[in-house]
């Protein structure tokens, strides 16, 4: 039986547990704020800013992987 590389979902699995630490790391850092009612509002935007875009970088690349994985799902069963 011939042995499957998955380097390249490897790759995009830790691709995406980087961006979702870093969006946790700037969520958590604005509830804190928002606790601590010591707000900054132009630095929170710019964090949940930042949080957004890793958000959508990370679907993307999730997407990105399932089609990866449909198509060599694809390609076994024929």
């Amino acid at each position: 039986m011939k042995k499957i590389d998955y380097s390249h979902e490897r790759k995009h699995i830790h691709e995406l547990a980087n961006h979702l630490t870093i969006i946790q790391g700037a969520v958590k850092k604005v509830l804190r704020n928002i606790d601590e009612k010591k707000l900054d509002v132009p630095e929170e935007k710019e964090r949940l800013a930042k949080a957004d875009d890793y958000l959508k970088k990370s679907i993307d690349s999730l997407r990105e992987l399932r089609t990866h994985v449909h198509a060599r799902i694809e390609a076994q069963e024929k």
